[in-house]
C-alpha cells in the first residue's frame, strides 16, 4: 500500500502479527498491562494450529511415560493449575466465564500391568497430578471396561471459545491483514510501519506469532539467528454412531513415550466427533489417508471395545506444527520467545504453555509508552472454525 500525505498515523507500543493462542494471549495481556497494541491476521484466528488442537490444559504426564518424570513433564507441570488461576479470575488473564468441555482427563489401559507406571503414578512426586480411580464403572465413558483408569489434573477448553473471548474486549485493535513486504516496513527511527486501508501503525516493537507464516516474516526482516521447524501430525476425526464422549489418553501396550491414543469430544456438524491424536497421529505422517482410517478403525475396536465402532465415519485432518528449530528436530519443551533489537519471534510449542509463553514476553519489554486507542474502519478479524 501506497500512503499518502494524508494518511492518518497512529503509534502504539507493539504490533503482533499472527491471532492464534499466542497472538490473541499475548493481545489480552499486553492491553490489560497498559500497552498500546494492535492485533493482525491474514485469516480468521486460529485457523492454523489452535483451532486444529485437542484442546488439553494439560500437565505434561503423558511426556513421562518413561516411568520418570522429564524435563518436558516437569516444565509444564503448572500450567493446569495457573490455568485454574485465570478461570477464576485470579490472574492477568481474566477467563472466568470461559466453559470447560471436560473438567477431568485420564489415562486408561486394558490391565493393571503398567509396570513401573503403577509405583510411578502412585508415587510422592506426583501427588496432586493423577490419581487413580477407585470404581471405574462409575465412570459412564468407562462403563464395560475392564482395566485400570486414572484421573488426572488436566482438563479441555474449547479453543474458539477462549480466541473469542481473549479479544472480545478489544476488537477495535485485531484486524484481518496479511502482513508483508507490501505493508510492512521498519523505519529509520527503528519503528515497525504497518499501512491499513485508513492509517498507518507506528509501533516500537514487533511480535511475531504468525506460527508457519513465521518464516516468510523472518526472511523479509532478514533476521536469520531465528529459524523454524514444522513436526506434522495426522489427526483423525470419527462420527461414531454412540454418544459417549471421552477424555483421555490410551496407555494399553504403550511402548514408547507417547500415549497410543489421545481423545477429546467435540460437537460436529452433525453431532459428535472424537478428535483422535498422540501416537497414531504422529506416525501417520507417512500412511495415506485411506491407511490412516483403517489404522484408526483398528486401533479404536483394540484400544475401545467396550464401546460400538460400527458404523463410524472417519476423517484425516493434516496439520504442521511450527516451532523453534530443535537439535534433531525434536519437540521443544518449553514455550519460546526471543529478541533480536525490537523484532520478537514467539512460539507458545503448546496451548497449555500460553501463561508461560506471556510471562516472557513480559520481561522482554520496556514499560508501555504509547498507551491509548486508535481509530480504524479497517476489515476486523473474527474466529475461525474448527476443523469439525
Amino acid at each position: 500500500m501506497i500512503q499518502t500525505s494524508g494518511t492518518a498515523k497512529s503509534t502504539i507500543d507493539v504490533a503482533i502479527v499472527g491471532g492464534g493462542i499466542a497472538g490473541t494471549w499475548l493481545y489480552y495481556l499486553l492491553n490489560k498491562r497498559g500497552y498500546g497494541v494492535a492485533l493482525f491476521e491474514s485469516r480468521a484466528l486460529g485457523t492454523d494450529q489452535t483451532l486444529a488442537s485437542q484442546g488439553m490444559i494439560h500437565g505434561g504426564l503423558k511426556y513421562a511415560l518413561s516411568g520418570s518424570t522429564t524435563r518436558a513433564s516437569e516444565a509444564i507441570a503448572s500450567m493446569p493449575t495457573r490455568w485454574r488461576a485465570c478461570l477464576k479470575g485470579e490472574d492477568d488473564v481474566d477467563l472466568r466465564g470461559l466453559p470447560m468441555v471436560a473438567d477431568k482427563y485420564y489415562m486408561f489401559a486394558n490391565n493393571s500391568a503398567l509396570g513401573k507406571l503403577t509405583s510411578f503414578f502412585a508415587s510422592r512426586a506426583l501427588r496432586g497430578r493423577i490419581e487413580k480411580v477407585s470404581d471405574v464403572q462409575a465412570l459412564p465413558q468407562f462403563c464395560g471396561f475392564n482395566g485400570v483408569v486414572y484421573a488426572l489434573n488436566d482438563f479441555v477448553i474449547d479453543p474458539a471459545a477462549l480466541l473469542e473471548h481473549l479479544v472480545a474486549a478489544n476488537r477495535n485493535h485485531a484486524f484481518r491483514l496479511n502482513v508483508d513486504s507490501s505493508n510492512l516496513r521498519r523505519a529509520e527511527d527503528g519503528f515497525y510501519e504497518i499501512d491499513l486501508a485508513d492509517t498507518q501503525v507506528r509501533a516500537r516493537y514487533l511480535i511475531s506469532c504468525a506460527g508457519n507464516g513465521s518464516s516468510h516474516l523472518l526472511k523479509q526482516l532478514k533476521i536469520p539467528n531465528i529459524t523454524v521447524q514444522q513436526r506434522p501430525l495426522c489427526q483423525i476425526i470419527v462420527s461414531p454412531r454412540h454418544d459417549t464422549p471421552l477424555y483421555a489418553h490410551c496407555l494399553t501396550g504403550v511402548s514408547t513415550g507417547e500415549p497410543r491414543l489421545t481423545i477429546t469430544s467435540h460437537p460436529g456438524k452433525q453431532g459428535m466427533i472424537w478428535y483422535v491424536g498422540g501416537l497414531i497421529a504422529s506416525k501417520g505422517v507417512t500412511l495415506s489417508d485411506d491407511q490412516q482410517k483403517a489404522k484408526a478403525a483398528r486401533e479404536l475396536e483394540t484400544c475401545i471395545p467396550w464401546l460400538d465402532w460400527q458404523g463410524a465415519h472417519y476423517r484425516i485432518f493434516r496439520v504442521n506444527r511450527a516451532e523453534p528449530t530443535q537439535v534433531s528436530g525434536r519437540r521443544p519443551d518449553e514455550a519460546y520467545a526471543a529478541i533480536e533489537g525490537n523484532f520478537i519471534q514467539c512460539f507458545p510449542t503448546k496451548l497449555t504453555l500460553a501463561p508461560d509463553l506471556g510471562d516472557r514476553v513480559l520481561k522482554l519489554l520496556d514499560p508501555p509508552r504509547y498507551p491509548g486507542s486508535f481509530a480504524s474502519t479497517h476489515q476486523k478479524i473474527t474466529v475461525g472454525a474448527p476443523p469439525w
